[in-house]
């Protein structure tokens, strides 16, 4: 399995406008937390709280305005906690234009952290366009990218490839929500939304994007090698 993850984004601002958004705490509250705490020193502690998902407690390792950012993220999930390095490096480019790039590193073997990776990778990503968004724009995209549609299932990019398709498998389904409805089981693999395919974990979530509490879609599934179409009704995670 792949240990790492890496998103890089460039920003049409000098670097330390960049810099200045991911340090102040006024300003992370504007485009990326609800309440921000920072100790911003080699050893200092900092919490996010967001909200949009969980908080995220842990140490500054490196502070080097406004060049780099290294943080030692404690990450729980149901009753374990892990420990991943966040490298966060602000390139100077031409233009007054900054090159950002967040690396993650740190992720184990097992299918728990390929699910953190995958989530934390896609997280992010999402989270450098709101910053792009933010410090060029003064806009906070938050509402548009973070929607709150609730299907109530646990996946990971799935493993099998079968008939040409790839798709996400599926971990857990949450007893009374919309998956658990329509009648998704954990070990299906879904294929496609509506008869559109995708890859990944990333490409499903890219697909989701086209939709809002209430609609219906399809979903391809491939359950014990044959296939299904399960209708889904999305509902509201707000």
């Amino acid at each position: 399995m792949k240990r790492n993850s890496s998103n890089t984004i460039i920003i049409e601002a000098e670097r330390e406008r960049v810099w200045a958004a991911l340090t102040d705490t006024d300003e992370l509250n504007r485009w990326e937390t609800t309440d921000a705490h920072l100790d911003l020193r080699a050893g200092g502690s900092f919490l996010y709280e967001y909200a949009y998902g969980p908080s995220r407690p842990g140490t500054f390792m490196v502070v080097d305005p406004p060049r780099r950012l290294i943080q030692d993220n404690l990450v729980f999930n149901d009753n374990d906690s892990y420990h991943y390095l966040n490298t966060i490096d602000l390139e100077e480019l031409d233009g007054g234009r900054t090159s950002v790039t967040v690396l993650i590193e740190g992720y184990g073997p097992g299918i728990a952290e390929q699910w953190l990776r995958e989530s934390m990778d896609l997280g992010w990503a999402t989270d450098l366009k709101v910053l792009k968004a933010y410090v060029e724009d003064g806009e906070d995209i938050r509402p548009i990218v973070w929607q709150g549609l609730r299907m109530g299932l646990r996946y990971v990019s799935a493993d099998v490839v079968e008939e040409g398709r790839r798709g996400i498998h599926v971990l857990a389904v949450v007893a009374g929500a919309p998956a658990e409805a329509a009648g998704l089981r954990p070990g299906d693999v879904v294929t496609s939304l509506d008869e559109r395919e995708f890859d990944d974990f990333r490409g499903f979530r890219s697909l989701l994007g086209a939709y809002k509490p209430g609609d219906g879609v399809v979903f391809g599934v491939l359950r014990d090698s044959a296939a299904h179409q399960i209708p889904l009704t999305f509902g509201s995670a707000v």
